[in-house]
């Protein structure tokens, strides 16, 4: 058995798949992190960086935010980068499940994004409390919006039923369509005989 759809108006839908993209592009962006770190296990990352970042774009290296960057590359093992490359890997799968499946309207993807999406926003906050920058308000600002939408769809299910389809699965409406046709049918057997006068005659049994 497959797993249910979401059924939704065309302008929700259009937000969903925003939203799978917006997570699809996370996924193929903690793939390019894990290859990266992968690829720097047998070199030198403090080299590298002043090759090919600090030095070509004249970066001051008495700057806090460079010296920080050069401490952190130097305690940088073979170990901690295949340790940090397969957990963005884990990341990248995590996120391609949230992407494909809200992309396929499947409504188990909504409370994976919704579970994974909540328990990253207090780390990235804190984040944000520590170094501020643009991108980074932007980046929560992003997420809160995905949660508040994505709490508000599934209250709106909570309350009207995954399936609802209309009047005619709401059984307190009353007989709908071919309800309303077969009391029609039934009525005429149920009625009692009347003689040419219109008086009801009973039936004696």
């Amino acid at each position: 058995m497959s797993a249910p759809k979401t059924k939704v108006a065309p302008w929700e839908d259009f937000v969903l798949r925003l939203i799978a993209i917006y997570k699809l592009a996370h996924a193929v962006f903690f793939i390019a992190v894990g290859l990266g770190l992968l690829r720097l296990r047998h070199h030198d990352v403090v080299q590298i960086l002043n090759t090919y970042i600090i030095v070509p774009y004249h970066l001051p290296p008495e700057n806090h935010i460079v010296d920080w960057l050069l401490d952190e590359a130097s305690k940088l093992t073979s170990y901690k980068l295949s340790l940090l490359g397969y957990t963005a890997f884990i990341y990248a799968a995590l996120f391609a499940a949230e992407g494909v499946g809200l992309y396929l309207r499947k409504h188990w993807a909504e409370y994976l994004v919704l579970i994974v999406t909540g328990s990253l926003l207090p780390f990235e906050i804190y984040e944000i409390y520590i170094y501020s920058t643009w991108w980074k308000f932007l980046l929560v600002l992003g997420n809160l919006l995905i949660l508040v939408y994505l709490i508000h769809r599934l209250l709106l299910d909570s309350r009207n039923g995954p399936g609802t389809g209309g009047d005619n699965d709401d059984p307190s409406k009353g007989p709908t369509g071919s309800g309303r046709a077969s009391k029609l049918l039934e009525s005429p057997a149920s009625a009692s005989p009347t003689n040419d006068s219109g008086q009801v005659v009973s039936e004696v049994p």
